[in-house]
């Protein structure tokens, strides 16, 4: 068989393979201030690039997996991230936006400001799932048909998620890549390797002042560029 061939079967193969992980993501986009619907808001899957406009009542349709992040973007308005869980997927995503003030405020680095409001507006929207009280192993003994509940179980598993969910978007706030290309200079693909292999764990990352985090990315940055040009040595 041709390697053309042989190549291009295997290219049909991994692209049907993430389609077939991939499902739509159903939702609309909505002001903070006002509850009215926003049209043209871009929407990126930032792990597959694909990108769609929300439709004149904010509406919007894109494929994503479980794991990968969107990223919500409007002129006027703060961008907003969201992961898509890996447990619970809710059938209808709601999105609240908010719109930017005037001038710009200083870079915060560590995102704290943005994560903090962004929190609070998830807690918001699944505020429902989330007051849903768990069971002690006493209750669940008391009352077994409540815990062997498929309902039931699902919310307990989507505050599960939730809570790993949260601690990922801290570090994609915190060590995201224009703080990272800021600091090290690493540029496309280098820039994702290097992000990565780097990526601080939260409980890491929250132990961290903002020096100590800005010289972590600058000492692995070292690190990673020494074996980057490695072979580029061993060549002289």
């Amino acid at each position: 068989m041709p390697c053309k061939r042989v190549f291009l079967i295997l290219l049909w193969v991994l692209i049907a393979g993430i389609q077939a992980s991939a499902q739509n993501i159903m939702g609309e986009v909505v002001d903070l201030d006002n509850r009215n619907a926003l049209n043209q808001v871009s929407i990126e899957n930032i792990y597959t690039g694909f990108t769609v406009i929300t439709d004149t009542s904010g509406k919007f349709l894109i494929a994503a997996a479980k794991g990968q992040l969107l990223e919500f973007k409007k002129l006027g308005y703060k961008t907003v991230r969201v992961r898509i869980p890996d447990g619970y997927l809710p059938s209808y995503f709601k999105i609240i936006i908010q719109q930017a003030p005037a001038e710009v405020a200083p870079y915060n680095l560590l995102a704290q400001h943005t994560y903090k409001t962004d929190s609070i507006y998830f807690h918001e929207l699944y505020k429902h799932e989330l007051d849903f009280p768990k069971m002690s192993a006493l209750d669940a003994i008391q009352h077994p048909f409540s815990a062997m509940s498929r309902t039931n179980q699902e919310k307990w598993a989507f505050q599960d998620d939730f809570t790993e969910n949260e601690k990922q978007r801290y570090i994609d706030y915190a060590f995201n890549p224009e703080l990272v290309k800021r600091i090290t200079g690493l540029e496309g693909e280098n820039l994702v390797r290097y992000m990565r292999r780097y990526r601080p764990g939260y409980e890491q990352l929250r132990s961290m002042g903002e020096y100590a985090f800005y010289t972590y990315i600058k000492r692995t940055a070292l690190k990673f560029k020494d074996v980057m040009n490695m072979p580029n040595r061993n060549s002289q």
